[in-house]
């Protein structure tokens, strides 16, 4: 497979390619997920280190388990969802007694801003991360999941498990906390 053409190149096709033990198609699995798999989960861990063995462990699983991938679902849902299951059994293990889940800052949310815009600015981007960070783990993971990843509905349904109603209820409560959080430090 010509490295030039990976771009090119769909996922399904990588992970065809890398059941064939096709390193580069496995190598470029990696660099197309590792930093936003990475990024995940150190929202989740807010700890480098943790989130980098965590990183790894869950390519490990994605290599082994890649054979019982079902093609009829998104690839990128997927290994979300092994982040995701990774994460939990980590925290389960670490802290027994909680079952929250702590994830970190959204980058868009404001209509007519994009997530760099709002990224820029310093005060701007604490009051949000203070305001998402204040978000009940329910609704911080499913606004996180749609906005900092931009993972689509489906994609949502995929890694976390629930019913898509479900996923736009919490979205809308999510982002109607939000609003008011953030029209209330407005007013300070």
């Amino acid at each position: 497979m010509p490295e030039r053409l990976l771009d090119e190149v769909t996922d399904i096709e990588l992970v065809e390619r890398a059941l064939l033990e096709d390193k580069i198609a496995q190598r470029e699995l990696v660099i197309r997920y590792q930093g936003p798999i990475y990024a995940y989960i150190y929202r989740w861990m807010r700890n480098r280190a943790d989130a980098e063995d965590l990183t790894q462990d869950v390519f490990i699983k994605v290599f082994r388990a890649l054979g019982t991938y079902s093609r009829q679902s998104s690839f990128r849902a997927w290994i979300y969802r092994i982040a995701r299951n990774r994460v939990i059994d980590f925290l389960r293990r670490k802290k027994p007694q909680s079952v929250d889940i702590e994830v970190d800052e959204l980058e868009d949310i404001e209509d007519g801003c994009t997530p760099s815009e709002i990224y820029e600015s310093t005060s701007q981007s604490q009051k949000l991360r203070d305001a998402v960070d204040s978000l009940p783990p329910l609704y911080r993971e499913v606004l996180l999941l749609r906005h900092r990843d931009e993972l689509s509905y489906e994609e949502i349904v995929e890694t976390t498990g629930l019913v898509l109603g479900t996923v736009k209820a919490r979205l809308h409560r999510a982002r109607n906390i939000l609003k008011q959080r953030l029209d209330e430090v407005k007013h300070l």
